[in-house]
């Protein structure tokens, strides 16, 4: 630990600092507690407590709805960035994985699967081999309509089972997919705004010739008055 003291929270450290079983590991430190179970802030820069003013959003700290009106703060007594002698525990994140493995965490059977796949429509084709038909259809307008339906049915799909007792298959959303009805709604959206555009032009330019109109016809009110009197 005494050679971690005076880093802070973002650095990057060699993991045979901690230990021999380390090499060539880094770890990048992430936060940690003191022996009283403050927590570590980022961004406060000493390696002392500090008692600062904190809001929804800052981390170290939790609102409630029911308790917390908005906009409220909580003066909360935190620990800096920098670690010191006071750290009893320092979280750490790996960075780079050595040669050794630590058994429960980088080992080949301790990966976790990979329960989502991705969502995007041109990682899903990628990995089939499809961009290249994807992108052949795409040029067609009658196999365009298609191209929603050959995707979906590549995406990971996985059985969920309720507390019925029910299975029903569940499948993620596919994102960023250019089928022919979302060119057609650009296209519509396009039209409505220049459409919107182009009536305020002219319902501009129809007030400032009303406007001039009625301008004239008191100047000339004006100007029948003085005549008369004169």
């Amino acid at each position: 630990m005494s050679h971690l003291i005076d880093r802070k929270i973002g650095d990057e450290v060699d993991g045979e600092i901690i230990s021999d079983i380390f090499t060539g590991y880094v770890f990048k430190i992430t936060g940690g507690t003191d022996k009283e179970g403050f927590g570590m802030k980022n961004g406060v820069l000493t390696p002392e407590r500090r008692r600062l003013l904190l809001g929804k959003g800052c981390g170290g700290i939790r609102f409630r709805k029911q308790l917390n009106r908005r906009g409220s703060k909580v003066r909360k007594l935190v620990r800096g960035c920098i670690v010191s002698s006071d750290i009893k525990m320092l979280s750490v994140k790996i960075i780079k994985v050595g040669k050794n493995t630590i058994p429960g965490l980088t080992g080949a059977e301790d990966a976790l699967p990979k329960r989502l796949a991705s969502k995007k429509a041109t990682n899903i084709l990628k990995e089939f081999g499809l961009l290249d038909v994807y992108n052949k259809k795409k040029q067609n307008a009658e196999e365009r309509k298609t191209l929603r339906f050959m995707i979906t049915k590549f995406a990971n799909k996985r059985e969920v089972k309720t507390s019925n007792g029910k299975t029903h298959i569940k499948r993620a959303k596919i994102q960023r997919l250019i089928t022919p009805l979302r060119l057609r709604r650009k296209r519509l959206i396009k039209k409505l705004k220049e459409d919107s555009i182009k009536y305020t032009q002219e319902q501009k330019k129809a007030y400032e010739e009303s406007y001039k109109k009625k301008s004239m016809k008191a100047k000339k009110k004006v100007a029948a008055k003085k005549t008369t009197k004169a």
